[in-house]
């Protein structure tokens, strides 16, 4: 495994494999590394030769600034994760590296003003410029992006066809937990009752979903969501609706829709979505 700093010694490793027409899978990520990242890593692995993934740290998507400063960070964890996933390549660019001269950021137009980017301006700004930084320095056949940030799938996939149409994005189910939760670095964050207290609160979402027949409009399915969380004590939530899979919507009936919730365990925001 090789850990690369620069663009130039990246670029030069890259074109070696390209040259020799081999497939390369690339797996974004902000570090923190779990068994998140490890499903979209296998995936990679499977269908390249080749797998690079970067753990560059991006402030430009960070709302606030003590956010930034709080995530997690720990590069030996990170190392030791990627050898034993066998990762052939970390790429672990500074600040400088991909902001060289700063520039203003560029701006989402896709899927605006609802979940996360309504309650997080400028987020998904700031995902798709360091991804545009990204996608250019690393060339590579394929991209890896999960569900779990279905919103953020969503955004890229429409990215990636306008700006980069010989990338193939590969979307990779979430992995959970045996709990039912999804990963996510977030989860360190939380204290072992808070833990808990959303484990409980997610699979009581579950057996929720559970309970609609599939074709119940998702306007109406929104009502009884509403009800659901009015009655659950001492929740905080940016969202918690249905929304078509496909447009992100509030149309369509349930079967072709998916839960999305943003929820608060004190001051760590956890954002999952279930399949309807």
């Amino acid at each position: 495994m090789l850990i690369i700093k620069d663009i130039s010694h990246l670029k030069l490793y890259l074109k070696a494999y390209q040259d020799k027409g081999h497939s390369i899978g690339y797996v974004p990520t902000m570090g923190a590394l779990h068994q998140g990242h490890a499903k979209l890593i296998k995936q990679s692995r499977d269908h390249n030769q080749k797998t690079v993934i970067s753990t560059f740290v991006n402030e430009k998507q960070f709302n606030k600034k003590e956010d930034f400063n709080n995530y997690p960070r720990n590069k030996g964890k990170d190392y030791d994760f990627c050898d034993l996933h066998n990762v052939d390549v970390i790429f672990e660019p500074s600040s400088e590296e991909i902001y060289p001269d700063n520039k203003s950021k560029l701006i989402n137009t896709y899927f605006q003003n609802i979940l996360c980017d309504q309650f997080r301006p400028g987020h998904f700004d700031g995902v798709i410029t360091v991804l545009n930084k990204l996608f250019s320095i690393i060339e590579v056949n394929k991209v890896y992006f999960g569900h779990k940030d279905f919103q953020q799938l969503k955004i890229v996939e429409k990215f990636i066809e306008e700006k980069f149409p010989n990338l193939q994005l590969v979307p990779v189910s979430t992995e959970r937990q045996e709990e039912g939760i999804a990963y996510s670095s977030r989860n360190e964050n939380l204290s072992k009752k808070q833990l808990q207290e959303f484990i409980n609160f997610h699979n009581s979402v579950i057996q929720f979903t559970k309970s609609f027949d599939g074709q119940t409009q998702i306007k109406e399915a929104n009502t009884l969501a509403k009800n659901f969380i009015t009655n659950l004590d001492d929740q905080e939530f940016d969202y918690f609706e249905f929304r078509n899979a496909n447009s992100l919507e509030i149309e369509g009936n349930i079967s072709e829709a998916r839960l999305f919730y943003a929820i608060y365990k004190g001051q760590t925001r956890l954002i999952d979505n279930i399949e309807a």
